[in-house]
Protein backbone atom coordinates (compact mmCIF):
# COMPACT_ATOMS: atom_id res chain seq x y z
CA UNK A 1 0.00 0.00 0.00
CA UNK A 2 1.26 3.61 -0.80
CA UNK A 3 2.06 4.95 2.74
CA UNK A 4 0.41 8.19 3.82
CA UNK A 5 2.03 11.25 2.98
CA UNK A 6 1.44 14.97 3.58
CA UNK A 7 -1.05 16.56 0.88
CA UNK A 8 -0.05 19.41 2.01
CA UNK A 9 3.33 20.92 3.26
CA UNK A 10 1.14 22.79 5.50
CA UNK A 11 1.02 21.67 9.60
CA UNK A 12 -1.87 20.68 11.82
CA UNK A 13 -2.37 23.81 13.28
CA UNK A 14 -1.88 26.63 9.88
CA UNK A 15 -4.91 23.94 8.47
CA UNK A 16 -7.44 24.73 11.62
CA UNK A 17 -6.72 28.18 11.38
CA UNK A 18 -7.03 28.79 7.47
CA UNK A 19 -10.09 26.40 7.80
CA UNK A 20 -11.91 28.70 10.38
CA UNK A 21 -11.73 26.54 13.54
CA UNK A 22 -9.45 28.52 15.45
CA UNK A 23 -7.50 31.51 15.72
CA UNK A 24 -3.56 32.08 15.39
CA UNK A 25 -3.89 33.45 19.21
CA UNK A 26 -5.09 30.40 20.39
CA UNK A 27 -2.70 28.09 18.07
CA UNK A 28 0.49 30.07 19.39
CA UNK A 29 -0.71 29.35 23.04
CA UNK A 30 -1.45 25.57 22.46
CA UNK A 31 2.47 25.50 20.82
CA UNK A 32 3.77 26.42 24.12
CA UNK A 33 2.03 24.08 26.32
CA UNK A 34 2.94 21.52 23.48
CA UNK A 35 6.22 22.42 24.17
CA UNK A 36 6.27 22.01 27.92
CA UNK A 37 4.29 18.66 27.92
CA UNK A 38 5.47 17.31 24.50
CA UNK A 39 1.75 16.20 24.12
CA UNK A 40 0.76 16.13 20.06
CA UNK A 41 -0.50 19.20 19.60
CA UNK A 42 -4.10 18.22 18.69
CA UNK A 43 -4.52 16.53 22.00
CA UNK A 44 -3.33 20.08 23.66
CA UNK A 45 -5.56 21.75 21.52
CA UNK A 46 -8.45 19.42 22.42
CA UNK A 47 -7.58 19.57 26.14
CA UNK A 48 -7.99 23.46 26.62
CA UNK A 49 -11.54 23.05 23.91
CA UNK A 50 -9.92 25.02 21.39
CA UNK A 51 -11.48 22.50 18.86
CA UNK A 52 -13.27 19.30 19.25
CA UNK A 53 -11.39 15.70 18.79
CA UNK A 54 -13.64 15.38 15.24
CA UNK A 55 -12.01 19.16 14.31
CA UNK A 56 -8.65 17.56 14.46
CA UNK A 57 -9.76 13.84 12.80
CA UNK A 58 -11.21 15.57 9.71
CA UNK A 59 -8.21 18.22 9.67
CA UNK A 60 -6.07 14.97 9.76
CA UNK A 61 -7.77 13.15 6.95
CA UNK A 62 -7.29 15.99 4.82
CA UNK A 63 -3.85 16.45 5.29
CA UNK A 64 -3.29 13.01 4.50
CA UNK A 65 -5.67 11.94 2.27
CA UNK A 66 -7.07 9.65 4.38
CA UNK A 67 -10.71 8.82 4.64
CA UNK A 68 -12.49 9.53 8.13
CA UNK A 69 -14.57 6.64 9.92
CA UNK A 70 -16.56 6.55 13.12
CA UNK A 71 -15.17 3.27 14.82
CA UNK A 72 -18.34 3.42 16.81
CA UNK A 73 -20.56 3.09 14.19
CA UNK A 74 -18.17 0.05 13.08
CA UNK A 75 -18.48 -3.72 14.26
CA UNK A 76 -15.05 -4.00 15.62
CA UNK A 77 -14.22 -7.71 14.58
CA UNK A 78 -12.37 -9.20 17.44
CA UNK A 79 -10.93 -12.39 14.57
CA UNK A 80 -9.52 -9.23 13.15
CA UNK A 81 -7.85 -8.06 16.16
CA UNK A 82 -6.42 -11.00 17.28
CA UNK A 83 -3.96 -11.13 14.63
CA UNK A 84 -2.45 -7.94 16.37
CA UNK A 85 -0.79 -7.82 19.49
CA UNK A 86 -2.98 -5.68 21.78
CA UNK A 87 -0.26 -3.33 23.33
CA UNK A 88 0.93 -2.67 19.86
CA UNK A 89 -2.54 -1.08 18.97
CA UNK A 90 -2.87 0.32 22.14
CA UNK A 91 0.62 1.72 21.36
CA UNK A 92 0.02 3.26 18.27
CA UNK A 93 -3.43 3.97 18.71
CA UNK A 94 -5.61 2.20 15.90
CA UNK A 95 -8.01 -0.25 15.66
CA UNK A 96 -8.29 -3.21 13.83
CA UNK A 97 -12.02 -2.83 11.88
CA UNK A 98 -12.40 -5.73 9.48
CA UNK A 99 -10.71 -8.00 6.39
CA UNK A 100 -11.89 -8.20 3.33
CA UNK A 101 -9.56 -10.52 1.26
CA UNK A 102 -5.90 -10.17 1.19
CA UNK A 103 -6.55 -5.56 2.92
CA UNK A 104 -7.28 -5.28 6.62
CA UNK A 105 -9.03 -1.85 7.25
CA UNK A 106 -7.53 -0.04 10.65
CA UNK A 107 -8.54 2.92 11.93
CA UNK A 108 -6.31 5.29 13.34
CA UNK A 109 -6.05 8.73 15.55
CA UNK A 110 -3.38 9.93 13.57
CA UNK A 111 -0.86 9.20 11.05
CA UNK A 112 1.54 5.78 11.77
CA UNK A 113 5.29 5.64 10.91
CA UNK A 114 5.59 3.69 7.89
CA UNK A 115 8.06 1.34 9.63
CA UNK A 116 4.68 1.07 12.24
CA UNK A 117 2.52 -0.29 9.20
CA UNK A 118 4.80 -2.31 7.67
CA UNK A 119 4.79 -4.42 11.23
CA UNK A 120 1.12 -4.65 10.84
CA UNK A 121 1.42 -6.36 7.39
CA UNK A 122 3.65 -8.61 8.11
CA UNK A 123 1.42 -9.81 11.10
CA UNK A 124 -1.47 -9.91 9.53
CA UNK A 125 -0.02 -11.04 5.89
CA UNK A 126 -2.07 -8.51 4.16
CA UNK A 127 -2.07 -4.80 3.11
CA UNK A 128 -3.39 -2.63 5.58
CA UNK A 129 -5.41 0.24 4.55
CA UNK A 130 -5.93 3.13 6.90
CA UNK A 131 -8.72 5.40 8.21
CA UNK A 132 -9.01 8.25 10.47
CA UNK A 133 -11.00 8.26 13.49
CA UNK A 134 -11.13 10.18 17.06
CA UNK A 135 -8.89 8.92 19.65
CA UNK A 136 -12.13 8.44 21.91
CA UNK A 137 -13.78 6.59 19.63
CA UNK A 138 -10.11 4.68 19.00
CA UNK A 139 -9.79 4.14 22.55
CA UNK A 140 -13.48 2.62 23.08
CA UNK A 141 -13.03 0.34 20.34
CA UNK A 142 -9.60 -1.09 22.49
CA UNK A 143 -11.48 -0.91 25.43
CA UNK A 144 -14.58 -3.38 23.57
CA UNK A 145 -11.51 -5.60 22.19
CA UNK A 146 -10.25 -6.11 25.43
CA UNK A 147 -13.46 -6.67 26.94
CA UNK A 148 -14.69 -9.00 24.80
CA UNK A 149 -11.26 -11.05 25.25
CA UNK A 150 -12.33 -11.49 29.15
CA UNK A 151 -15.35 -13.31 28.94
Amino acid sequence: MPRPTRLTGKKLGELLVEGGLMDEEKLQKALVEQKGTGELLGEVLVRFSFVSEADIASTLAKQFALPYISVSQYFVSKAVAGIFDPKQLATHQCVPLDKIGKVVIMAVSGPLDPDVIATFEKSAGCEIFLYVSTLSEIEKGLESLAGSDKR
